[in-house]
């Protein structure tokens, strides 16, 4: 009985040996790969870099009118030779715009803040809050002791700050 525990304990070690190595063997032909395809795209970049040459891509305008131009509104324009240029208006189709993109980021811990010590604004709840709880507006400037954006101690503005 000692020596069947001691073989099934022997293949355990010797199957997660293999099963390191085959694991092992993997990272690496995938590191490979990922190299390989790197170099591959890199020197088809580079060729094509060099093939381009100092071509700049440019629109080229097709000369002939389309058979039913007669029928299409021209642009017509002076060139600086005093010559009208004339050639029919061909619309564009709208295109789609990108969309807003929102990134949300994961943060590992809570952050602590101070709380705002000054009222920014003073929030409109409505007439019916009011007529409800008088002294609403009373309480939250008492919690931000009194302070609220835009107050000047003593009310009056002197000539530096004017």
């Amino acid at each position: 009985m000692g020596k069947k525990t001691l073989t099934s304990a022997d293949w355990r070690k010797r199957v997660q040996t293999e099963y390191s190595k085959l694991k092992q063997q993997k990272k690496v032909r995938h590191q490979d790969d990922i190299k390989m395809s790197w170099l591959r795209n890199r020197t088809t970049i580079e060729d094509g870099i060099k093939n381009q040459g100092d071509d700049k891509a440019v629109w080229v305008c097709s000369e002939d009118p389309p058979s039913h131009s007669q029928f299409i509104r021209r642009a017509e324009v002076k060139d600086n030779e005093g010559k009208i240029q004339s050639i029919p208006i061909k619309i564009i189709n709208s295109v789609n715009p990108i969309p807003n993109m929102y990134q949300w980021a994961n943060i590992q811990q809570n952050f602590m803040v101070e709380d705002e010590t000054v009222l920014h604004n003073i929030p409109y709840m409505g007439d019916e809050v009011l007529d409800q709880d008088g002294m609403f507006i009373e309480e939250l400037i008492k919690n931000y002791d009194g302070k609220v954006h835009g107050d000047r101690e003593g009310g009056i503005i002197e000539d530096d700050i004017f």
